[in-house]
């Protein structure tokens, strides 16, 4: 197997937690820096707070695909656990083609709106140097990757159903057991 193979497998398997800890990472600095800025100097520094604020949106889109990856999105699964199989696989169906959906308008128009920031050539609030198209382009990005992770999920689906295996649930926030562990490889 080529190290492209590898790497592409250990992406596809560790692409959101490879994102998500660095962003924590910058977010407890931005905010630890400027709180320690802010109490040694009585100022803050004028791109701290919205430098946060993108990282932290980045962050929860890129979070979003990692659920949507493993089944654990906020769903109503009381009442989906008692409908039939078929209707429950229906229903995650519906959940990918839905997720799709709103990638496709979500990633259309971030991408216009990071688009005309490119053009106007605007930074981010507080910077003179840090391009605002570069924090809005992170939308599309992150909606691009939810979208991958619904098709790789519809096509788990579609192998579940041929095989005759009816789709699980995620069980990280159903289960306390599995709360922090390493959820099942898909």
């Amino acid at each position: 197997m080529g190290r492209a193979v590898v790497a592409a497998r250990w992406l596809d398997q560790n692409a959101e937690r490879a994102l998500m800890l660095p962003l924590y990472a910058f977010i407890a600095l931005i905010i630890g820096g400027e709180g320690i800025l802010r109490y040694l100097t009585n100022t803050q520094s004028a791109w701290g707070g919205a430098a946060a604020i993108q990282a932290f949106i980045f962050l929860s889109w890129v979070g979003c695909a990692y659920h949507v990856r493993h089944r654990t999105h906020i769903r109503f699964d009381a009442l989906r656990n008692r409908l039939s199989p078929k209707l429950q696989l229906a229903l995650q169906v519906l959940d990918d083609v839905m997720w799709l959906l709103l990638a496709t308008v979500i990633v259309f128009y971030s991408s216009a709106l990071a688009r005309m920031h490119a053009g106007l050539g605007s930074t981010l609030e507080g910077t003179d140097s840090i391009p605002m198209w570069l924090a809005i382009a992170t939308v599309p990005t992150s909606w691009v990757l939810i979208a991958v992770r619904a098709v790789q999920d519809l096509v788990r689906l579609a192998n579940e159903f041929r095989t005759g295996r009816w789709p699980a649930s995620g069980s990280a926030f159903t289960d306390i057991d599995t709360v922090g562990q390493d959820q099942p490889k898909h």
